[in-house]
């Protein structure tokens, strides 16, 4: 329990407890969600990082440990746009945990407090979503180029089957394990940041009511 919540616990209960009065709870409530909230993007940040030290990794050293590079120029293309593109999302996202962070570390109206609140929970929600979408579609790049390394289309009807069947199997194990993998660590980390914003914003519209 943190002090927040042992405040209100005691609030007015406790004789033996300082007095705390509404103002109080509600600076701290603020100060609280402006923790919250920087927490969010910190996160966020430190996956930025983590992600472009993985992809510097790979692309320094995948190719030197092959020897070879299989994948075609066209497939090259639209690997390199998705990875542009994801990362122009991302930044636009940390940008925006930013505002809100900065939005909820300078307000003193409750109302606007309540919005960011709220704007802050839907934008963790879409960031969540569109790394779930960005795993599918790194999951569909990564098939199709095991297709092409394997040369499925010069193989008979029966063996171009088999691989079909089996990339689509493997593929879809992986994913489902990817995916869930990765929602636990989103509700770990974003949804409990989230749950505890939400519990923030109602309790400051009990303190209003």
């Amino acid at each position: 329990m943190d002090g927040l919540d042992l405040l209100k616990q005691h609030w007015n209960k406790d004789g033996d407890f300082p007095k705390v009065n509404k103002e109080e709870i509600r600076r701290m409530l603020y100060k609280s969600s402006s923790s919250l909230a920087k927490w969010i993007f910190f996160v966020s940040v430190i996956e930025l990082f983590l992600g472009l030290a993985f992809n510097a990794w790979f692309f320094f050293f995948s190719d030197v440990e092959t020897g070879r590079d299989t994948d075609p120029l066209w497939l090259e293309i639209i690997d390199q746009s998705i990875n542009v593109i994801s990362y122009v999302i991302t930044f636009y996202f940390i940008y925006t945990f930013f505002q809100a962070y900065y939005k909820i570390k300078n307000t003193n109206n409750t109302k606007d407090l309540l919005n960011d609140i709220l704007v802050s929970r839907k934008t963790v929600n879409q960031y969540i979503s569109f790394n779930i979408y960005l795993i599918i579609i790194s999951l569909t790049i990564g098939s199709i180029s095991f297709i092409i390394e394997k040369h499925i289309f010069d193989k008979s009807t029966g063996e171009m089957m088999l691989y079909a069947i089996f990339t689509i199997i493997a593929v879809s194990i992986m994913g489902f394990f990817i995916i869930k993998l990765m929602k636990f660590y989103f509700r770990l980390i974003y949804i409990r940041l989230v749950n505890k914003l939400d519990k923030n914003y109602d309790e400051l519209v009990q303190l209003e009511d």
